[in-house]
This record gives structure tokens, C-alpha cells and sequence, in this order.
């Protein structure tokens, strides 16, 4: 938990800036505007860092492990949400299909990497 609390604090500011603010509350100035919608990127590169100091402490084996899953949950991640906006731009699905909000992209890359973790664990046993 101690690793991953700046990924909870980007997923619950991106659904909260961009779930209950942002779209109620058109009439605010710009740059309030900015800053909400700014502030989970801000936490997710606090994320990015705790990662890496986590992974600076790990031997080779859990090392690899790691950036093996990371690297399939973030081109897992790309994949899905490039695969449902051209389909949802095709007609093939409706709008609401498109993984657009950051909180979701952000719970794709999660579960991505729980289900490549599971599968590269298995690799090296």
C-alpha cells in the first residue's frame, strides 16, 4: 500500500475533477479549470517515483518479474484504449465504449499489470 498510495490519490482526483467537477462547473476560470484537471498527473508522477524506489530495491529475478508485467500492462493499456476509440469512431461501438477518463485508463493499467504479474511469475518459477 505504502508504494501504491499516490495511484489512489490519482485515480480518486482524476474521478473527482473529472467526474463531479469539471463537467458541472463550466463557469470557473481557466485556471482553476487547469489546476483540477492537472493534479492527478501531478500524483501519478509521484506514483512513477515510489515505483522506482521500490524497484531500485529489489534483486534481479523480482526486478525483471516487474518490468516485464509493467511493460505488458502499459502496452496492454495502449492497445485496448487505441482498439476501442477506432471502433468507436468506425461506428462499431457506441461513444460511451471509449476509455477516455484517466481513472479508467489508470484501473486498465492496474489490472494489466496484476494479470502479467500472475503470467510472468509463472514464467520464472
Amino acid at each position: 500500500m505504502k508504494v501504491n498510495g499516490w495511484s489512489w490519490v490519482a485515480v480518486l482526483t482524476s474521478y473527482g475533477g473529472e467526474v463531479l467537477l469539471l463537467p458541472h462547473h463550466k463557469e470557473w476560470p481557466i485556471a482553476l479549470r487547469a489546476v483540477i484537471a492537472l493534479v492527478p498527473l501531478i500524483a501519478s508522477l509521484l506514483w512513477v517515483r515510489s515505483v522506482m524506489g521500490w524497484t531500485r530495491g529489489m534483486d534481479e529475478l523480482h526486478r525483471r518479474i516487474t518490468l516485464a508485467a509493467s511493460l505488458f500492462a502499459t502496452v496492454t493499456t495502449l492497445l485496448v484504449v487505441a482498439t476501442s476509440h477506432l471502433l468507436v469512431v468506425a461506428g462499431v461501438f457506441p461513444a460511451r465504449f471509449q476509455a477516455t477518463a484517466s481513472f479508467v485508463i489508470i484501473w486498465l493499467v492496474v489490472c494489466f499489470y496484476i494479470l502479467g504479474r500472475s503470467i510472468f511469475n509463472r514464467r520464472y518459477q
